[in-house]
């Protein structure tokens, strides 16, 4: 690329877009690896071998760290599965108005997409505060049950139509924004929270396992990270949602056989 291009996409706010947004994905990652070797133990509030029941609360301490650590699992994991979209974004946003910035319309979409996240967030640190406050019996059984339960409702919902409908949306971000298209940063935050809360409605229940495997478990993390990913940019033929989905369900049934016996 020569210096004149370089100079362009600097102009047109592209490249410092991509910019911050690889720098806001870096140091949620590095901010949730220090927060885990910096904590004393953030085992799950459902972990699985049942020995600690709720002990969520002995690290986030209350509902705002806990808000905290949730918004920022949801940056690092969440922002990477969207940068198809976004560049899809910029390329329709420069084909209709080739003479506007698109930088600054994208920045709004991505505000609207993490906003909804961030409302899963608080969510999500709300039902850890309250877990962690319910005390609940610290037996074995008690966490392998709702483990298992969690388990079982995420493997369920994979199947379920309400998956397929905001996969398809989240899959083809090219049929969503044709379809949903407003001009302007204030419809490109429309369209941002448009398309988190389809986001979310795929990948909550994924997201509530967190809650079995850790909430600060770096590993997990990645992993689901890169099957969401994948979740969006795999052909509908490989079923990776119904795979995992089956999954889920035999770690369910193999959790709860303990209790039966």
């Amino acid at each position: 690329m020569s210096m004149k291009a370089v100079g362009a996409a600097f102009r047109s706010g592209r490249t410092p877009l991509w910019i911050g947004l690889i720098t806001i994905i870096v140091l949620s990652w590095i901010r949730l690896a220090r927060m885990n070797t910096g904590m004393p133990a953030m085992p799950a509030m459902m972990p699985m071998d049942g020995r600690h029941m709720m002990t969520a609360a002995s690290v986030s301490g209350n509902l705002l760290p806990a808000f905290g650590m949730w918004g920022v699992m949801m940056a690092a994991m969440m922002l990477p599965t969207e940068m198809p979209a976004v560049s899809v974004y910029l390329t329709l946003a420069t084909r209709r108005h080739p003479a506007r910035p698109t930088a600054v319309p994208a920045a709004f979409f991505v505000i609207g997409y993490l906003t909804v996240w961030l409302g899963y967030a608080a969510v999500a640190a709300t039902a850890q505060s309250l877990f962690a406050g319910a005390a609940l019996p610290a037996a074995a059984h008690t966490g392998t049950a709702l483990g298992s339960t969690m388990l079982l409702a995420a493997g369920v919902f994979q199947f379920s139509h309400a998956k397929n409908v905001c996969l398809a949306r989240c899959r083809m971000p090219l049929a969503f924004f044709l379809a949903e298209w407003r001009d302007g940063s204030i419809g490109a935050l429309t369209l941002g929270l448009r398309r988190g809360s389809y986001c979310v409605g795929c990948c909550w229940a994924l997201m509530a396992l967190m809650f079995v495997a850790g909430t600060m478990h770096l590993l997990w993390m990645g992993a689901l990270m890169i099957f969401i990913l994948g979740e969006k940019l795999a052909p509908p033929a490989w079923r990776l949602g119904h795979i995992a989905g089956a999954v889920f369900l035999l770690s369910a049934i193999a959790m709860a056989i303990p209790l039966i016996r």
